[in-house]
């Protein structure tokens, strides 16, 4: 009796994960083409030379790609005697 309730659980739950899976796919696509279509992003986008944003995070093109270099202190042990 219990592997039958925690078949069907188990089911059930892999049923949920489908579907909540499957929306966010959608909604993702769905949001995707509503923003291509929209003729006042394209308009705002073309005046201002710019790609469509589609993950909205901006252009990380214009952050440098270069790390800066730790300025080390020239230190000077002292050398342990016995």
């Amino acid at each position: 009796m219990m592997a039958v309730m925690f078949l069907v659980g188990a089911i059930i739950f892999g049923l949920y994960l489908f579907g909540l899976l499957y929306a966010v796919y959608w909604g993702h696509n769905s949001q995707r083409k509503e923003m291509e279509e929209d003729p006042e992003l394209r308009n705002y986008y073309s005046r201002h030379g710019m790609d469509m944003d589609y993950d909205g995070i901006g252009n990380q093109g214009r952050v440098p790609s270069y790390k800066k270099e730790k300025k080390t202190k020239n230190r000077k042990f002292k050398e342990r005697t016995k």
